[in-house]
């Protein structure tokens, strides 16, 4: 069932804050449309204190607006006990309700709330964030772009071997972000949120396991190398590797998907393997150079700060989204980074990758 946000008087308040956050918080310039980059416009209303003083509460609207579909004021999705701040934008994705379904479809277990950057910048943060217990990331944060704002003002960013301007993350977000995974805060990472800041802000890297950009060089801990890869709607077999683990704990050996895949700069050092893909690059070095060697692993968890963070390499597409073994992949993932045992474990085994 969906209900509007706005008939909840908490998610007005922070609505009305991400409307307001969309003009003061911006931190990344605005992505391109079409293609790999890009997204809906609109931004959520979720649950969280009080809003800054002068916020306008969003008008009521219906299950589009939240969605990417216009309308800023969002449904509610699930009634489950795990609250979730679900982020995009920065990258397409389609069809939009086939993803969002998916989320639905785990409404026994939680409630989701759905927010796009520039909006959802706020969110990131300890204060709004309190009213969330995971947060699921399908956005690609700081997406290269053009020089300049529409408004012709230069953006503050670098720019890359693609002439495009991969903007910095705003200081406060940075703050924010380095505090809320310092608190202790679930999150799920799915796969091209791995691509986010990837140019501009290596901390948040470190924080998801890795990084990726298929259209530029990087460097990544000081590697240069040449851009990745992405394969599309490649069938892979995944292998769990961990058959332990509680997100994994029952769900089989394997599963089998079509769905696209990556040559991608992962960070074995800092992360448990719970997943591998049959999928081999026929020539790594074209995508990573000489200096780093291909990782199969496509799922893992890992400790960022205080904070359990899981990240799975597929879900780019419809054919993910409905895999029934990828479905509850990403469910048990969520309500893992959430609960008690994990933030435990994080809390007793932290890393420090902020200053």
């Amino acid at each position: 069932m969906k209900i509007s946000l706005l008939n909840t008087c908490a998610f007005v308040a922070a609505g009305a804050c991400l409307i307001a956050a969309t003009a003061h918080l911006a931190g990344q310039a605005p992505a391109p449309q079409g293609g790999r980059r890009g997204g809906g416009a609109g931004a959520a209303a979720p649950a969280g204190p009080q809003a800054p003083d002068g916020a306008q509460a969003p008008a009521r609207g219906g299950r589009g607006g939240g969605r990417g579909g216009g309308n800023p004021a969002p449904p509610q999705g699930g009634n489950g006990p795990v609250k979730v701040m679900l982020i995009t934008k920065g990258h397409d994705f389609s069809p939009r309700e086939r993803f969002f379904a998916m989320f639905d479809a785990m409404g026994s277990d939680i409630t989701w709330t759905h927010a796009e950057h520039p909006a959802a910048d706020v969110m990131m943060s300890p204060k709004y964030g309190s009213a969330y217990d995971a947060f699921v990331f399908y956005d690609l944060g700081g997406p290269g772009g053009n020089a300049t704002t529409p408004d012709g003002k230069p953006v503050d960013g670098f720019l890359a071997s693609n002439n495009r301007t991969y903007p910095n993350p705003s200081p406060q977000l940075k703050e924010d972000f380095k505090n809320l995974l310092r608190q202790g805060k679930g999150m799920v990472f799915l796969h091209h949120a791995a691509a986010a800041w990837a140019h501009t802000w290596p901390e948040y890297s470190e924080v998801v396991g890795g990084a990726c950009d298929w259209y530029a060089n990087t460097k990544i801990r000081g590697i240069d190398m040449p851009n990745h890869l992405f394969a599309g709607m490649t069938p892979q077999h995944i292998t769990y590797v961990d058959k332990t683990h509680p997100i994994t704990k029952g769900l089989g050996d394997s599963y089998d998907v079509v769905d696209e895949a990556y040559a991608c700069a992962w960070f074995d050092d800092s992360i448990h393997p719970i997943a591998k893909t049959d999928f081999r690059p026929a020539d790594p070095v074209r995508y990573l150079g000489n200096n780093w060697k291909y990782s199969d692993t496509t799922a893992w968890v890992k400790v960022s700060e205080n904070s359990p963070v899981f990240y799975t390499q597929v879900g780019h597409g419809e054919s993910a989204w409905v895999n029934p073994a990828y479905q509850a992949l990403v469910r048990n993932a969520i309500k893992w980074v959430a609960s008690p045992e994990a933030l435990a474990w994080a809390k007793a085994n932290p890393t420090h990758i902020f200053k």
